[in-house]
């Protein structure tokens, strides 16, 4: 005390510097218990256990990406996709079982989306490849069915299952679908349909009536080479299919005279050549049957009365006339007038 008092600056420094000192100190820890409670809460939140043992998925639409109305159902995820001041790719995210939210919000700001099995089946119109294609994507079978309608576009769609991600919309459905079909149709492909002088299109157009008229693969090849002998001779195709389209009802089991006598572009009875497009979306397997189509004299065909959904063909007509009556004899017999 008596040295304080004979230099009182001297004593001044001294308790200033031990206060700094202890103010350091305290700082010191209080800053670390800070940083390891901050550390602690990231690391809690970054690993924080998400979704269920049974499998799970997040489906972001593109809206949602960039409005962020998605995170409000998943705010574990949300809240480090904030923190790291990430964005968030549209898509379907899914996981086997319960992840990290740091994992999942990983994926979603780097685009690690899965892709989906869109089955692309045959069918006999737009509006049911839509419905069968719609589950699989973000875009609505309305928008799809309005984007594949157009003529150009109908006739190139290739049946065949493709992975594609699930956020894509109509368009970039179409795009797939067209780039697909020039895939298919290869160098060999273009160069067998030059030398059976037809289109592509019409190659297709008249797969089309070859995959209605038979059910049965294993004769497809049969009809499609008559239907391409009776296009060389000049022949009417006079396929019932046709017919049917042109009538609109595809659960017509017996067609009648006034039925040939409509008047449609699609109907083969009255108007020569091929109709101007596929009657539906035919499946690969007839495209290949007319490119490939066997090599043989008949002209004539008819349904077999057996129920084989098979055909008797006929190189004359004399015996196409004989072979039409054991059909509508069974017609008659099991009453069937339509």
């Amino acid at each position: 005390m008596a040295r304080c008092l004979l230099d009182a600056k001297n004593c001044f420094v001294m308790a200033l510097k031990k206060w700094v000192r202890l103010v350091f100190a305290t700082g010191g820890i209080v800053v670390a218990g800070l940083s390891a409670s901050y550390a602690w809460f990231y690391y809690k939140m970054w690993n924080k256990p998400v979704g269920n043992e049974s499998g799970w998925c997040i489906e972001i639409t593109p809206d949602e990406a960039r409005s962020d109305t998605w995170m409000d159902d998943y705010t574990e995820i949300a809240n480090i996709i904030q923190w790291r001041r990430w964005s968030a790719y549209a898509g379907r995210y899914c996981e086997d079982g319960i992840a990290s939210a740091h994992q999942i919000a990983r994926r979603i700001a780097t685009g690690q989306r899965e892709e989906v099995a869109v089955t692309v089946p045959a069918k006999r119109s737009i509006e049911e490849l839509a419905a069968a294609i719609a589950p699989k994507l973000h875009a609505d079978s309305a928008s799809i069915v309005q984007m594949l309608r157009p003529d150009t576009i109908q006739w190139r769609i290739i049946p065949n299952t493709y992975n594609m991600y699930w956020e894509s919309d109509a368009a970039e459905l179409k795009e797939r679908l067209l780039a697909e079909s020039r895939k298919w149709w290869n160098r060999k492909r273009i160069e067998r349909a030059w030398e059976l002088g037809l289109s592509q299109k019409e190659v297709v157009t008249l797969a089309s009536i070859v995959q209605e008229e038979t059910a049965n693969k294993s004769e497809a090849k049969t009809v499609a080479g008559l239907y391409l002998n009776r296009l060389n001779r000049g022949m009417l195709l006079q396929a019932d299919p046709t017919l049917k389209f042109a009538l609109g009802d595809w659960s017509i089991q017996r067609l009648l005279d006034k039925d040939k006598k409509i008047t449609s572009a699609y109907n083969t009875y009255r108007n020569p050549g091929l109709p101007p497009g596929p009657i539906r979306i035919p499946d690969t397997y007839y495209i290949d049957a007319v490119l490939f189509a066997e090599s043989h004299n008949y002209l004539y065909m008819c349904a077999k009365p057996d129920g084989s959904g098979t055909h008797a063909f006929a190189r004359r007509y004399s015996q196409h006339l004989k072979n039409a009556r054991a059909w509508q004899n069974m017609l008659n017999r099991e009453r069937i007038y339509r």
